[in-house]
Parts: structure tokens; C-alpha cells; sequence
């Protein structure tokens, strides 16, 4: 064969060879549209499942190899797989109602959400049926399923919420709906006492091909492994952490150069070995979230991706570990901090350095500012809240509104750790919201009888009505050693007086025109329930300088303004306070 002639070959099997790679570009295309449809918030899918009752049984009770909750684990599978007869798919508006025969089945959770009267499932369509796959991938776009009880969240709602919030944060993230699961005509748990939502299931994206090529611009040719309570980027975990099935190469090379390269050279090691940037978002996203059960607190629900064209061999060049989140149904727990912590490896060596902590930190403002500032949740997340509060109530979830309302209250005070971290508001107006009850500070326009000669104004606390109304907002700005507050709606300053009592004895708090007399007019946020400069309850008390009195919402109404007074207490009495 002549050159040429080799070259027109080449030339007309590379011509084959791109037609091939855009017609698979197209179908990938396709299956992700699919799961963008599967996965709306809106549709609610029915899963049916049928299968002999003792396989079932069997399913449901089995108790993981290995243990409950043993974390030292080192061989294949915990569960086994089981053959289900028949599983029926179908979608509030997609897909339509499609019937699976020879279907995979599961148990999933080996630790906090291990049940067997409601137990969390994967489902493989092309476990037991090669038939199944083209099938199923051109419905729905792909053959996994990983449906989660969701016993550590009675809300509902914080895997759909949380992974929204990564999304937001340009992070690694899943698809996230809700399903109601059947197994042979009956929703799963339903007649067994304390099962909370009989068959209400989280349906969230399994860390599987589409979601690797979703999230990683295409790069299927990485490789990727699973950090489970005590795994890290350690040479002593190495024999604990398997490669998943689609890694490129499973001789875990990438991640002993890793785990070799950072113990030799720390931070250094760990920016040539990791995406840093990429990093120190997630640790910020980790503190927002008060994911006390993930990487930087408990080296836990998370995957590392290897974000190259994984080679046999690695050196320095061929390893980009990503981090991804997973498993955040114990977000935002009340009795829980915001918290920069440090059992993760790499958590540790950022915080430790300055320059990465300042670069820490400035993400988290960027975060405050951005996905978690109160105009984002007011238009975005407020909105998707009561979609999913409207169909969690139709399915019957118990005390859904009252749960619901919990998280709203931690997503607020996420803004608020985010101000007492990272600084407080420059330009932009608040509110001052009160901790169990989120009643607002008010400015009234209802005057002080006997003020003279300049008149002052009362101020109240009302309920948050978050609609932005000027009376109800706050601007902080620098005064003498501390904070002036002023009224947004009047340009008031919130004033604290020494000598003016109210009919109740408590000095009061008014607005006024500027006079900072004896430093009347400076304030002092105090964070409240904030162990060290890394972790944060998002509370603070506001303290006059003056008085050193504490800002404190009473229960005594004032006759002018008919609402309920505001004014100055000793510190065990003043309100806990937060920022929104």
C-alpha cells in the first residue's frame, strides 16, 4: 500500500470514526434530557416492583457483609443483588408507564439509614437482562435507580434542596425527585408500626456514568473511588477504597501517587494532587450546609474523581482529584454548626495555611453573597420549598409543614454564619430576626409621647412577612467602635437610650435622628453559641456600647404602635439574633 493510499484508509476510518463519536454525542445528549425530565422536582414517579415475596423478604432484611456500620470493610458487595419478576416505571409527566422484566434489586445503607421494614434500594434494569438496556437508556436515559428512605430526614426535602445548593455553587451534584415505591401492590412499610411515609422515597442520581459526564464535561476516562467514614488521602486507607465498576484502570495507581505525594509534600503535594479551588468550594459548601457527616468533619459521603485521562502509570501530570458530595440528608440540623472543619486531610492542610484560609473565607462570602444571599432565596429556593412542601403534604408526610419550616429557618441562618464569618453587610439591607420565632426588627413610624425636643420613634418586633418591606430592614455601618444601625425605610438610627424607661422599667431602644450621645448609637454584634473563629451557631446578641445592655424582643405591647416592644436587657435576657 502506498503512503497515500494508507493515508486515504486512515483518512476515510477517521471520517467513519467522527461520525461515530457525534452520533454518540447525540445519544448522550439524549439520555441527558431524559434524566433532566426524569428528575424534575415535579415529577413525582410510581415504581412498581414484583417479585416472590420470600426474594423480597430476603432483600429487605438482609443485614450488610461485614456488619452494620463497619467501616474497615474490604470485600466486594455488602448486598446482594436479587432478581425482581417485573418493575413498572412511570412519571406524574415522564416517563409513561413502562413495563421491566429480570430487574436488579438491592438493599442499600449499611449505617445511619440501614432499615429493613423500609429500606433504601438500588435498582439495575441491566443487571439480569442485556435485552433491558438499550430499552431503559432510551426511556429514561440510563439503568440505574437509587432510591433513599430518607429515615434521617423528616422533611423531605434536604437531598432535593442540598444538591439544588451545589448546583448553584457550580459543584458536582445530583438529580434529586421524589418517588412512591411499590413492592407487590403495597407501598414499602406500609402497616408497620413507626415506618414514617410508607413508600415516599428520595429518588437522587447514583454517582454513575451520566453523572460523571454531566458534571465532568464529558471525561468519562477517569477514575473514581468512594470515601466512607475514616477513608482519606492516606496510604494507610488505600487497602479500604476500590476504584467504582467504570474507572478506567482499577490498579488505584492515581490514588497511592496521591495519597504518597501529599504525605511527602503537604499543601503543595495536595494542590498538584487535587483541584484546590475546587476543594475549598466544597469545604466552603460544607460549612453552609453544616454537613457535619462529609469530608472536612467525618471523612464521609464523598467521592474523588479523578478528572484526567486517567494513564497505567501516573506521575504529577496525570492526577486532578475532584471532590463530589453525596449522602446529605442530615443537612442543616439545628442542634449542629456551621463548621470549618478538620479530620479531612486536605481540610486540615487548607485551614492550616493562611493564604488558603483567606481564600476560604472569601469564598464563603462569595457563597453569602451568591447562593445563599435573601434575594436568591426568596426567587429561587423559597419557591422550590413550597413545591416540594405542596406534594410532601399530598403524600401524607407527617408534620411535613411543621419540618419543612425548620429547614426555611437553617437556610436563613446560613446567611447569617456567612456574615459573622466572612463580614458583615456592606451596602445591603437585612433583616434582624430573632432565633425560635424569626420575627423581624421593626421600625415603627408611632412616636414616643414626651421625646422633645427631638421625637423618637418605637421600635417593635412583627412576624417576617419577606417581602422586603423597607420598615423591616437594616443597615449596619462602622461608628465609633462598633456598628450604627439605621432604619431603611426613615434613615432613623437605632438609638439606645440611658435614660428613658419604658412603663416595664427596661431602658429603651428607639429610632432617631443621628446622636450618638455617649455612644448611644453604637452597637456591637456579638456571636452567640460560637465556640472558636471556625465555627459558628449564626446567632449573635446586639450590644449597646453605651449601655452594654442587649437588644432584647419583649412581650409588652406599646400602646402607639399596638406590637410588641423591643428594647434593652442584661445579657442572659437579650435575644439570640440572626441575619437575613
Amino acid at each position: 500500500m502506498t503512503m497515500s493510499d494508507h493515508h486515504r484508509h486512515h483518512h476515510k476510518h477517521h471520517k467513519h470514526h467522527k461520525h461515530h463519536k457525534q452520533h454518540k454525542q447525540h445519544k448522550h445528549h439524549k439520555h441527558q434530557q431524559a434524566l433532566d425530565s426524569l428528575y424534575a422536582i415535579g415529577n413525582v414517579l410510581t415504581i412498581k416492583v414484583t417479585m416472590p415475596q420470600t426474594d423480597w423478604d430476603a432483600v429487605r432484611t438482609e443485614q450488610p457483609a461485614g456488619g452494620v456500620c463497619n467501616f474497615e470493610w474490604t470485600g466486594d458487595s455488602r448486598y446482594t443483588w436479587r432478581k425482581a419478576t417485573s418493575v413498572e416505571i412511570s412519571g406524574t409527566s415522564f416517563p409513561a408507564q413502562t413495563m421491566f422484566t429480570d430487574v436488579g434489586v438491592k438493599k442499600k445503607s449499611f449505617c445511619g439509614s440501614i432499615n429493613s421494614d423500609k429500606p433504601c434500594l438500588h435498582i439495575d434494569f441491566g443487571k439480569f437482562s442485556k435485552a433491558n438496556l438499550p430499552l431503559i437508556e432510551a426511556l429514561i436515559g440510563s439503568r440505574y435507580l437509587t432510591l433513599n428512605n430518607t429515615i434521617q430526614d423528616p422533611s423531605y426535602i434536604r437531598q432535593p434542596l442540598g444538591y439544588k445548593l451545589l448546583a448553584m455553587a457550580g459543584l458536582p451534584n445530583s438529580r434529586c425527585n421524589f418517588a412512591r415505591v411499590f413492592v407487590n401492590g403495597t407501598l414499602i412499610g406500609q402497616g408497620v408500626p413507626g415506618v414514617n411515609s410508607p413508600g415516599i422515597f428520595v429518588n437522587a442520581e447514583p454517582v454513575m456514568p451520566r453523572y460523571i459526564e454531566r458534571n465532568f464535561n464529558g471525561n468519562m476516562n477517569g477514575n473514581l473511588y468512594e470515601l466512607e467514614h475514616g477513608d482519606d488521602l492516606v496510604s494507610a486507607r488505600l487497602p479500604f477504597m476500590e476504584p467504582e465498576a467504570f474507572s478506567k484502570f482499577n490498579n488505584k495507581a492515581d490514588l497511592q501517587f496521591a495519597d504518597n505525594h501529599i504525605a511527602a509534600n503537604g499543601l503543595v503535594g495536595a494542590n498538584q494532587m487535587l483541584d484546590l479551588d475546587q476543594f475549598i468550594k466544597v469545604y466552603a459548601m460544607e460549612f453552609f450546609l453544616k454537613h457535619w457527616d462529609g469530608y472536612s468533619n467525618n471523612t464521609n459521603n464523598t467521592y474523588i474523581y479523578n478528572d484526567v485521562d486517567a494513564v497505567t502509570a501516573p506521575g504529577v501530570n496525570n492526577v486532578k482529584f475532584k471532590w463530589i458530595l453525596w449522602g446529605i440528608d442530615q443537612i442543616f440540623q439545628p442542634n449542629r454548626h456551621f463548621k470549618m472543619a478538620t479530620r479531612g486531610l486536605i481540610a486540615n492542610l487548607v485551614r492550616s495555611d493562611p493564604a488558603r484560609l483567606a481564600q476560604l473565607i472569601n469564598q464563603i462570602r462569595t457563597y453569602r453573597e451568591t447562593v445563599f444571599s435573601r434575594e436568591t432565596q426568596q426567587t429561587l429556593l423559597k419557591p422550590m420549598i413550597d413545591q416540594m412542601e405542596a406534594l410532601l403534604v399530598g403524600f401524607g408526610v407527617p408534620n411535613a409543614v411543621s419540618q419543612i419550616a425548620t429547614v426555611r429557618q437553617q437556610l436563613r441562618l446560613a446567611e447569617s454564619a456567612g456574615y459573622l464569618c466572612a463580614g458583615l453587610p456592606g451596602t445591603s439591607a437585612v433583616y434582624i430576626l430573632k432565633d425560635d420565632t424569626s420575627e423581624c426588627l421593626h421600625a415603627s413610624n408611632a412616636e414616643i409621647p414626651a421625646t422633645t425636643p427631638k421625637p423618637c420613634f418605637e421600635v417593635i418586633h412583627r412576624p417576617l412577612a419577606d417581602n422586603n418591606d423597607d420598615s423591616d430592614l437594616w443597615r449596619f455601618n462602622d461608628l465609633g467602635t462598633g456598628k450604627s444601625v439605621t432604619s431603611q425605610a426613615y434613615g432613623r438610627f437605632l438609638h439606645a437610650s440611658n435614660t428613658l424607661v419604658t412603663g416595664e422599667g427596661h431602658k429603651y431602644l428607639y429610632t432617631c435622628a443621628a446622636n450618638n450621645i455617649d455612644h448611644a448609637e453604637e452597637f456591637w454584634i456579638v456571636p452567640f453559641d460560637t465556640p472558636d473563629q471556625f465555627t459558628f451557631g449564626g446567632y449573635f446578641k446586639l450590644a449597646s456600647v453605651g449601655t452594654n445592655l442587649r437588644a432584647t424582643y419583649g412581650s409588652d405591647t406599646t400602646p402607639e404602635s399596638g406590637g410588641p416592644r423591643v428594647y434593652q436587657d442584661l445579657d442572659p435576657n437579650g435575644s439570640n439574633l440572626y441575619l437575613y
